[in-house]
Parts: structure tokens; C-alpha cells; sequence
């Protein structure tokens, strides 16, 4: 059973999610201010450059903030930037106590707002529901621990370990395909590649998110430049990225580029894009989050190079047989995730699914420190 500060911070949690895709690149939080035992504000971060959770919440209880709580899921901020600090407006409202679950990443905060509450003799208490608010602001807090691309590769397996049955059995639960969506929500990109593309012809979409949103950046890997000009990708106006090596052929190029696509040329190897040459530039081009969600291929390249951040397996009670694809290829090596820092964090039921979470050493590193007091 919850104690009312898990509650309110839950409750905080709910709030913020109503602001996935809109704050970029601010993170998303909730606020909940409690008095005598009733909530008497409540408040979301909306998108960059409107108030902060904070101020939305006390707006909200207005006279009734005195006195009262005020539970968050990130530490107030403490400086200017679009708008004032949120510790002002906490200790202007007549605030006594602040409950959050973990220390703001941002240097200009760190630690800092929860120092300026205390020196104002406001009770700070944190770490409450931390493993919850850290996955919600994953993508934020690695832009300000590591700056770069975060990158999240996501596989649906059988339990012997197969990736394809038949092309139109979804495997997995419905659970975990909204839960996919969600990851998508969290993730400026989605990535594939072209041989999941002719294949599925994958829309990457957010529809199963809960609300209407944009799709997210979708990015195909297309050595060669196989990725057709008349793909339905092209009837809206999201932004569609093709990386292909420099041996391409420019007339497919300057077609896909007519279409509206973003063709990118990188360096290869062996006839495969450098994803180390492909991370740099992605990231150089205002991307600092992406889902993969290719196939075998892609999925053990990307481990193969250490590039995983963090990956997420969704295990269906399905056995294949040889109907499949398996996930690794013949050419695996068993230290793939080893090199990668790739540890188990944490594993949950996702509808009849298993959710299996691997970080890397460095993932698991941001967590520890932001849940320090």
C-alpha cells in the first residue's frame, strides 16, 4: 500500500505525462500541492517557454498553497531562463514542505534548488518514486548528463528467442505495442531498416499513444538507396531521414530528395553505414533521442558497435520453432552486450508479455547519482 507522498508524487508522475512531446526541451513534470490532507492544486508543464509545473500548481490552489506540500517529480529550478525560478515561487507562495523524486540533471540546478529551499526553511524530502520519474525524463537527463544521442533499441521476441512469425501475427500484447508507442512518444526518431521497411512497410506512428501527436522523425538505414520515392511516407509533411553510404547512386538520391526525404551519405564499411559516423551526425542534426526498431540486422550491428544505451525486450509466451527469424545473426559474439555495459535494470509484465530492461554501465550510472541526497 502506498503512503500519501508515494500518492501524491504518482499523482505528480500523471500529470507530467500529459506534457510527453510538447516540452522538448525542457523535461516533464507534474505538480501537486496538498493541503490538510487535500490536494488544492495541481499542474503540468505544458510546453518550452509557458510556466513550469510549479507555478501552473500554485496558480491553481492560489492562497491555498500556504502552509501546504508541494510534490514533484524533478527538483525545482533554480535559475532564470524562459521563465523565473521556480524556488522563488515556491517561497513566495508560502510553501513549508517540497517532496520530490529526483535532483534536477541540469548543472545549473543540481543539487542547488534544494539547497535554496532549505536555507529558507522549507523540509525538503526526495527519492520518492524514482525509478518512475527517471524513465520519464530519460531522454532529458542523458542530454544533460552525456549531450549526444540517446539510443534505446527495442526487440519483440519469442521465448526461443525468434523476432518474426508469420508477417501479419502480432506476437506480442497489446500492451506492449501501446507501450512501444509510448517509447516512440519519448523519442524524437524511430529507426529502421529498409529490409523492415519492404517488408512491413511500418507506419512508426504514435497512434496507440493516448492522445494525438505528431509521428516522430523516422529514420531508415538504405545502404544502397533501395527506399522507393512513392512510399506513402510521403503524404504528410514529417520529417523522413535515409542515410545510405557515399557509393549510392545519386539519381535515386535526388529523386528521394524531390520526394521530401533527407538523404544522407556517410562513409561505409563493407558496404554498411558507419553507424559511429551515423551517431555524430544525427545528433549534429537536433536529434538527442532514438528508438530502434529494426530488425536482426540492424539490431546486431548496433550492439556489435557498443551503441546501445538501453534495450528494451518484449518476451511473448510464443515459440517458434524454425518459423522465425532469429535475433542474432550467425556472426554474434557472446561479449556483444558485455562491451556494451549492458546490465539487467528491471523486468515487468507488459499484458501477457515479460518487459525485460538492459542499461548501459553509463544509464545506470545517471540514476544512481541523480537519486543521491
Amino acid at each position: 500500500m502506498l503512503n500519501p507522498d508515494e500518492l501524491y508524487i504518482e499523482r505528480a508522475i500523471e500529470l507530467a505525462k500529459k506534457g510527453i512531446g510538447e516540452t522538448f526541451p525542457n523535461p516533464n513534470v507534474g505538480a501537486v500541492i496538498v493541503s490538510e490532507g487535500k490536494v488544492v492544486g495541481e499542474g503540468y508543464h505544458r510546453r518550452q517557454g509557458e510556466p513550469h509545473a510549479e507555478v501552473e500548481a500554485i496558480n491553481d490552489a492560489g492562497k491555498k498553497a500556504r502552509g501546504g506540500t508541494i510534490y514533484l517529480n524533478l527538483e525545482p529550478c533554480c535559475h532564470h531562463g524562459t521563465t523565473p525560478p521556480c524556488t522563488d515561487q515556491i517561497i513566495k507562495a508560502g510553501l513549508k514542505r517540497v517532496v520530490f523524486s529526483i535532483y534536477d540533471p541540469d548543472s545549473r540546478v543540481r543539487g542547488k534548488g534544494a539547497q535554496i529551499l532549505r536555507e529558507n526553511g522549507i523540509e525538503v524530502k526526495t527519492g520518492v518514486k524514482m525509478r518512475e520519474a527517471f524513465e520519464l525524463n530519460l531522454p532529458f537527463i542523458h542530454r544533460c548528463e552525456a549531450g549526444g544521442v540517446l539510443i534505446v533499441l527495442k526487440v519483440a521476441l519469442t521465448l526461443d528467442g525468434r523476432i518474426t512469425l508469420n508477417k501479419e501475427d502480432w506476437f506480442t500484447s497489446k500492451e506492449s505495442r501501446k507501450h512501444v508507442h509510448y517509447l516512440r512518444a519519448l523519442s524524437d526518431a524511430v529507426a529502421v531498416g529498409i529490409g523492415t521497411v519492404k517488408a512491413d512497410n511500418p507506419v512508426l506512428d504514435r497512434r496507440f499513444f493516448g492522445r494525438e501527436l505528431p509521428s516522430p522523425i523516422r529514420v531508415v538505414f538504405d545502404s544502397e538507396l533501395g527506399f522507393s520515392p512513392d512510399s506513402s511516407w510521403f503524404d504528410d509533411d514529417e520529417r523522413v531521414m535515409i542515410y545510405c553510404t557515399e557509393n549510392a547512386k545519386k539519381h535515386s538520391m535526388n529523386l528521394l530528395e524531390k520526394a521530401g526525404a533527407e538523404v544522407i551519405a556517410l562513409p561505409g564499411n563493407h558496404g554498411e553505414i558507419d553507424l559511429k559516423r551515423w551517431v555524430d551526425d544525427i545528433s549534429g542534426r537536433g536529434v538527442s533521442s532514438v528508438l530502434v526498431e529494426g530488425g536482426a540486422r540492424i539490431a546486431t550491428s548496433f550492439l556489435k558497435e557498443g551503441l546501445v544505451d538501453r534495450m528494451v525486450l518484449f518476451f511473448a509466451p510464443r515459440i517458434s520453432g524454425k518459423k522465425g527469424l532469429s535475433l542474432f545473426q550467425n556472426d554474434v559474439e557472446p561479449d556483444w552486450i558485455k562491451r556494451g555495459g549492458l546490465k539487467p535494470s528491471h523486468v515487468s509484465l507488459s499484458g501477457t508479455d515479460i518487459m525485460a530492461v538492459y542499461d548501459s554501465s553509463v544509464v545506470k550510472g545517471y540514476f544512481e547519482r541523480l537519486a543521491e541526497d
